[in-house]
Order: structure tokens, then sequence, then C-alpha cells
């Protein structure tokens, strides 16, 4: 007798059906392995976003071995990119940098869902490692998270170094990039975090990010490779969150985003809510995790150092560099501000 859970019960369907409720567990050759935030139930996704089976964990690992075939062994020349959402957000919003990025070359990016909304950050974390655990060969992992996908990943990390790594993941990591991350938490987060209506909208999330910031932070480490960060500013437009102090891109702000070891911090004029699909950005993110050699931005030019000092001159310093940092492009009238990291 099949259950309502069975997937020879569950029709193939598109995915209109909340990803924001299920986590990915594993990802390969595009398909994902997915648990519900319940715990309930398991499902198959191929990748056509088109759901292929529904039901218990061993069930559906069985539909998607069969389905995703054996492991691509891609080899040390390879660059997978994990791309990682943020709060009240699925993977469908990093689909402009996947597409970026592939068109630069660069390896396979995985785009991992999980339930922002339903589950604290250390499960987020917990799926992650076991998504990129389950990648294949040898290959370089670079991470590009937006806003909480970078505390999910910090999180990750932290419980890697914390475990010994013992399936060798630390190695590999090539680079990050943090797109608007709330490093130092939120404080929108904890103005609201009170109110019934933000607490079930974004759940254990956005209590974490705020009011229970101070029992998240330790279990967060800074990435063990180059990093860089990308903060919003749209104090240029006068188009600030007065409800947040400082320079910020309506939910974070310029000195939240900040994290000492950063090997390069770049403002843009944008918000917070564009950081993974503006062309700029997209140029940010693609040069930092192709370039050669990360260079701390305090070894950068006395013009990129200047901009940071003197905001007048930001625009200046940001065209001196145009041919070195994609996101200052001709095209765009709105440079990006590089300032001085402490990375050695």
């Amino acid at each position: 007798m099949f259950s309502w859970m069975s997937p020879h019960w569950s029709l193939p369907a598109p995915l209109n059906d909340g990803s924001q409720m299920w986590n990915d567990q594993l990802w390969r050759n595009g398909y994902r392995l997915q648990s519900h935030c319940s715990g309930a139930a398991w499902r198959v996704v191929c990748p056509g976003s088109v759901r292929q089976a529904v039901g218990q964990e061993s069930t559906c690992f069985d539909v998607f071995d069969r389905l995703a075939g054996p492991p691509t062994d891609y080899g040390p020349e390879t660059h997978l990119v994990v791309l990682i959402h943020g709060l009240l957000r699925t993977r469908r919003c990093m689909k402009p940098l996947a597409s970026h990025l592939t068109l630069a070359g660069m390896g396979p990016a995985v785009r991992v869902d999980y339930a922002s909304t339903c589950l604290p950050v250390r499960d987020h974390a917990a799926s992650l490692r076991r998504v990129v655990e389950g990648l294949p060969g040898t290959s370089r992992i670079s991470f590009v998270g937006h806003s909480m996908g970078n505390i999910v990943l910090r999180h990750a990390i932290g419980d890697w170094q914390q475990a010994g790594d013992p399936h060798g993941i630390l190695p590999r990591l090539h680079r990050a990039v943090m797109l608007g991350p709330p490093n130092q938490g939120a404080a929108i987060a904890r103005m609201f975090g009170k109110l019934g209506l933000f607490r079930f909208v974004t759940g254990d999330g956005g209590q974490q990010l705020g009011n229970a910031w101070t029992d998240l932070q330790p279990h967060l480490a800074t990435p063990p490779c180059p990093f860089a960060i990308l903060a919003g500013d749209l104090s240029p437009y006068r188009a600030c969150n007065p409800l947040i102090r400082g320079a910020n891109d309506l939910l974070v702000s310029v000195e939240e985003a900040k994290l000492e070891g950063a090997t390069e911090f770049v403002t843009m004029p944008l918000p917070h809510a564009t950081l993974m699909s503006d062309r700029r950005a997209l140029d940010f993110v693609t040069r930092f995790l192709t370039e050669a050699d990360a260079k701390p931005a305090s070894e950068s030019s006395p013009a990129s150092e200047s901009s940071a000092a003197d905001p007048a001159n930001a625009e200046g310093s940001a065209n001196a560099n145009a041919k070195s940092a994609a996101n200052a492009n001709a095209t765009s009238p709105d440079p990006a501000t590089h300032y001085p990291t402490g990375r050695s």
C-alpha cells in the first residue's frame, strides 16, 4: 500500500510549493536531495527544479543516487563555487550570479537552498556542511554568500574547525565573497526582534541576527582563506535607512558588515536586495574569485588607501584602479570605495 509520502505516489511537479521549507542535503550533477524543515519528509529535485520523488530519507536517497548518476570527479583544476542566499530568500535569487560565473569560465555553481525562516543557523550550517562534504573530487571550493548566508557559512567553518575537519574540506577552500554580511549582528533585527510579527516572519534566524546574537557569535569562525566583503552604502544618494546608525544599504550598515582579516573591503551604492544581482557586484565577485593572488587592501596602491581616508577622493581612486576592479567599469557612474584591511 502506497503512502502519500511514497516516491511512487508522487508525480513529477515543478517546485512551486515553498522552497523556504526545504534544506538541501546533497548536490550531484545538478540533482538535489532535500529534507523538509519538520524532518518528516525528503524529496529529490532535478536540475530543472522539478520534484522527482518525495518520501523517507533512505528511499529518496536511492532515487537521488539513481537519477544523479555517479559523482563527477572535477579534479583540482576545477573551481566549484557554492552560492548561499540570505534570510527570506531562496536559491533563485542567486541565479544571475551563477550565470555570470559560468560565463566567466568557472566550474559548476552550486546554488543551495535552506529553510532560512524555519530553523536556527546551526541547522542550516549542518546542511551546508553535508552538501559541501558530498561534492566529489579534489576541486577547489569557493563561497559567495548574501546577508545571513554568510553567517551560515561562518558557522559551518567553525563546525569544521571544532570537529577537526574530518572530510578535509578546509584545505580545499579557495576564496569567499561576503555580500552585505551582518558580521556584527543587525541593529534592525534587534530593533524589531521583540515584535511578534517579526518573529513570526523571520523565525529563529531573524532572532539570532538580533537579540540572540551574543549566543550565536562564539560559534562563528573567520574564513581561513582570502575573503572579500562588499557592503551597500546608499549615503551618496541620501537614501540610507534612518533607523540604522551610519551608512547602510537599508538593512545592514557598513560597520556591521566588517570582519577583521578581510582581504578586501568594498562599498557600492547598492541596496541590500540587489547586492547579488547588480552587474557591478557580479563583476566584483568574479574578479575576486578569479584573480591569481589576493593582495591585502593594506598593501594596495596609495590611491586606494586615500579613498578611505578622504571620501571625496573615492571616485578618483576607484577610477585609477578601474583596470583591476571590474566593478568600477566605464558603464557605471557609481564606483566602489575600497577600504584598507589588516589581513596579512
